[in-house]
C-alpha cells in the first residue's frame, strides 16, 4: 500500500509541474509572438533554426542518463552522492564533445556567416541546459520539482525580460537574442545547483565500473530519445536545408501556436498514468474504463479546437503575427489537426508503458521517425513549410495507427468510431456557427462559438451527469 504523504508528494509535484508548464508557455508564447513580429520571416525563421539544430547535439548531453540516474537514485537514496559525481563528469566530458560537434558540424554545412555565427553562440546553452538537467534528476528523485520550477521560471522571465529590453529599449539584433538565452540559460543552471545541494553534496570518486553500468542501463532510452527528436524536430531542418530561412520562419510561427495546445492531453496524463499503471495490476476492466473516458474526453476538448482555429486561420495570424506572416495560415490550418492526434496518441502510449509494452512504444515512435523523414523529403521541395506541415499531421495518423493496433491487440479494441460522433458533431455544428458570422471580432467570436459547441453537447446529451461520477470513482480507487 502506498503511504498516504507518498501520494501527497506525487499529487503536489504533479500540480507544480503542471501549473509551472503552463505558466512557462504562456510567457514563451508571448516572447515567440514579439520575437516573430520584431525578426520578420528570414530573420525568424533563422532563430528557429538555430535551436531546432541544437537539439540533435543536446542528445549527446544525456543519452537517458536523467532517467536511470532518478531509477537508481529512487533505489539507493545513500549511493546518490557517488552516483552524482560520477555522472556529473560524465555530463561534463558529454557537454563539451557536443558543444565542439555542433561548433564543427555547422561550420561544414553552406549556411550564410550570421547563421553559423548564431550557432557559434547558441552551442553554449547546450553545456548549460545539460546540467539544468542533471541537477533537475535530483528534484525528480526526491519529488520535489518545485525547486526546478523556480528556476525553470526564472530563467523564462529573465530571459523574457532581457529580450524585451532589446526589441524595445535598444532595438537590438538577433545575436544579442541569442546572448540574452545563453546568458539566462547559465542562470537557471547556477539555481539548479545551489537548490540540489540541499539534498546531495556530489563525491567525484571516479568509479569506471559504475561508467559501465550507467551507459549500459542508459542506451535503450538513448535511442528512444534519437528517435523522439528526430520525430519532432527533423522538418525544421529539413526545410532550412531545402527551401532556406523564410519557410522556415512562416513554418515556426503557425508551430508555435499549435504547439503550446498538446499541454492539454500532457497535463491529463500526468495524472492519469499512475492510475492507469495501478489498474493494470488491479483490474483489467477499470483500465479500459479509464482508457475509454480519457479518450472520450480529449476528443471532445480537441476537436473544437481544431475546427474552430482551422476556419479562423487567417485572423488569428494576422492578429498575433501581422500580415507579413499571412502565409503561416494555412500551415496553421493543417498543423491544428496534430492536436487532436497529440490527444489520442498520448492516451494510446502511455497505455503502451502502462502495460508493460514499452517496446512498442518505442518502435510506434521509431516507425514515425521513419514516415517523418521520408514525407519531408518528398513534399518540402515541392509544397514547401505547408508540405512540412502536411507531414507532420500524416505523421502522427501513423502513429495513431500503429499504437491503436498494439492496444487494441493487447487489452482492447475501443469503439473510436462511435465515441467521436457526437464531439464530431458539436463540432461541426459550432464551426457552422462560426462561418457564418466570422466577420464578428474574434475575441467576441471565440467565446460565443464555446457557448454554442456546449449547448450542442447537452442536446446531444454528450455531456451527463454521471461524468462527473465515474470520474470520482475512477480516483477514488487509487
Amino acid at each position: 500500500m502506498i503511504h498516504l504523504s507518498t501520494v501527497q508528494r506525487v499529487a503536489r509535484n504533479t500540480g507544480i509541474i503542471i501549473a509551472g508548464d503552463v505558466i512557462f508557455r504562456l510567457i514563451s508564447l508571448v516572447v515567440t509572438i514579439y520575437l516573430a513580429r520584431y525578426l520578420g520571416p528570414v530573420g525568424f525563421g533563422k532563430y528557429n533554426f538555430v535551436f531546432a539544430y541544437l537539439v540533435f547535439f543536446s542528445i549527446i548531453t544525456d543519452l537517458g542518463l536523467q532517467r536511470i540516474l532518478v531509477r537508481e537514485i529512487s533505489r539507493n537514496p545513500l549511493g546518490a552522492p557517488k552516483l552524482i559525481g560520477n555522472a556529473c563528469v560524465m555530463k561534463l566530458i558529454l557537454s563539451v564533445f557536443a558543444t565542439v560537434l555542433a561548433i564543427i558540424v555547422i561550420s561544414f554545412m553552406s549556411y550564410p556567416t550570421d547563421t553559423t555565427t548564431y550557432v557559434y553562440i547558441a552551442a553554449f546553452s547546450i553545456f548549460f541546459s545539460s546540467f539544468t538537467d542533471h541537477y533537475a534528476t535530483i528534484f525528480k528523485a526526491n519529488l520535489r520539482m518545485d525547486y526546478h520550477t523556480i528556476a525553470k521560471l526564472t530563467f523564462k522571465v529573465l530571459s523574457a525580460g532581457l529580450i524585451f529590453w532589446i526589441i524595445f529599449v535598444l532595438h537590438g539584433t538577433l545575436t544579442q537574442i541569442i546572448l540574452a538565452l545563453v546568458f539566462s540559460e547559465g542562470i537557471k543552471t547556477l539555481i539548479n545547483y545551489s537548490f540540489s545541494r540541499k539534498f546531495v553534496r556530489p563525491q567525484f570518486n571516479i568509479d569506471f565500473k559504475l561508467w559501465k553500468y550507467l551507459l549500459k542501463e542508459c542506451l535503450p532510452v538513448a535511442l528512444s530519445s534519437v528517435i523522439f527528436v528526430i520525430y519532432h524536430r527533423i522538418d525544421v531542418v529539413m526545410l532550412s536545408i531545402m527551401q532556406g530561412d523564410v519557410p522556415v520562419g512562416i513554418y515556426s510561427a503557425a508551430y508555435k501556436l499549435s504547439e503550446p495546445l498538446s499541454l492539454i492531453p500532457f497535463a491529463l496524463m500526468t495524472s492519469i498514468f499512475p492510475v492507469m499503471s495501478a489498474s493494470f495490476k488491479r483490474s483489467k476492466e477499470r483500465l479500459i474504463s479509464i482508457y475509454r473516458l480519457t479518450i472520450r474526453y480529449l476528443l471532445i476538448i480537441s476537436l473544437p479546437i481544431s475546427i474552430g482555429t482551422a476556419i479562423l486561420a487567417d485572423k488569428i495570424i494576422v492578429v498575433i503575427y501581422g500580415m507579413e506572416f499571412a502565409g503561416s495560415a494555412t500551415a496553421l490550418q493543417i498543423l491544428i489537426w496534430v492536436l487532436v492526434f497529440t490527444s489520442t496518441n498520448s492516451v494510446l502510449l502511455d497505455i503502451l508503458v502502462a502495460i508493460d509494452k514499452q517496446k512498442l512504444h518505442t518502435l510506434s515512435i521509431a516507425l514515425c521517425a521513419v514516415v517523418n523523414i521520408t514525407l519531408n523529403f518528398i513534399l518540402i521541395p515541392t509544397l514547401s513549410y505547408n508540405g512540412a506541415a502536411i507531414a507532420t499531421v500524416a505523421t502522427n495518423i501513423v502513429l495513431y495507427i500503429a499504437s491503436f493496433y498494439f492496444v487494441s491487440k493487447h487489452l482492447q479494441v475501443l469503439p473510436v468510431h462511435k465515441i467521436v460522433i457526437r464531439p464530431l458533431i458539436g463540432g461541426l455544428v459550432m464551426g457552422a456557427f462560426i462561418y457564418y458570422f466570422v466577420e464578428l471580432n474574434i475575441f467576441l467570436l471565440i467565446p460565443l462559438a464555446a457557448g454554442v459547441y456546449l449547448v450542442a453537447l447537452l442536446f446531444l446529451k454528450e455531456i451527463q451527469k454521471e461524468d462527473a461520477d465515474i470520474i470520482k470513482k475512477i480516483v477514488s480507487r487509487r
